[in-house]
């Protein structure tokens, strides 16, 4: 037995080393690389922290009612812009004539 394994040690040395380089690529094929993890890490880290200081739905809800009460405010507003408007209008055409 150990004459065969004189003789033939090259030939068995090349098998083990083909059959572990084999070995090696399908587990490189079928498990993750640690760069590609902590590459992965990092980002779903930067996603957590932009989750968490993002608007909420009750910051939206807060916003949208600030901006209804705004429309409402500025549709109020609006025909006392145009009566300021039309005097204004009046006056200056007053000052034109008088000149």
């Amino acid at each position: 037995m150990l004459d065969f394994f004189v003789k033939y040690w090259v030939q068995i040395y090349a098998f083990i080393s083909l059959a572990l380089l084999i070995a090696n690529w399908f587990l490189a094929k079928t498990y993750a690389k640690t760069d590609s993890i902590e590459l992965l890490e990092k980002r779903v880290t930067k996603l957590e922290f932009g989750a968490e200081h993002s608007p909420s739905k009750e910051d939206f809800h807060q916003l949208e009612n600030r901006m209804v009460e705004v429309h409402a405010q500025l549709t109020a507003i609006a025909p006392q812009l145009k009566s300021l408007q039309r005097m204004t209008e009046m006056l200056t055409e007053n000052e034109l004539r008088e000149k």
